[in-house]
């Protein structure tokens, strides 16, 4: 437990102007409400954005601006999810913090927050 929140406050800073409160979001919430089969509406660092449908049975659909889709599996992680798509050689493991604005980033441990609108 100690080590997620100096992680969330570790990652508070990077989170590209959002305000300087971040709560992070257990694994179980994250089940319950995003894994749900509805979809997300993720924009990432560059602006980019796509929509990803993640299935209460592990796969998930991933449609980019241009309309293409991909394929994957996601899973839950001991402090968020990792999720394999497309053509990924290997899954990329995210946490996902609720902001201060509302809104939900997700992060790489070793990269730029997505922000998730559902």
């Amino acid at each position: 437990m100690f080590h997620r929140m100096l992680f969330a406050a570790a990652l508070v800073p990077s989170l590209a102007g959002a305000a300087l409160a971040a709560e992070l979001v257990p694994p179980s919430l994250l089940g319950a409400n995003f894994f749900d089969a509805k979809p997300i509406t993720t924009t990432d660092a560059k602006g980019r954005v796509s929509k990803i449908v993640f299935t209460p049975g592990g796969t998930l659909t991933r449609t980019s601006s241009s309309g293409k889709e991909s394929e994957g599996k996601w899973r839950l992680s001991d402090d968020g999810f990792c999720m394999q798509a497309g053509s990924a050689k290997r899954e990329s493991c995210y946490v996902v913090v609720k902001r201060d604005d509302g809104r939900f980033a997700a992060m790489k441990r070793s990269g730029q927050p997505f922000i998730w609108e559902k």
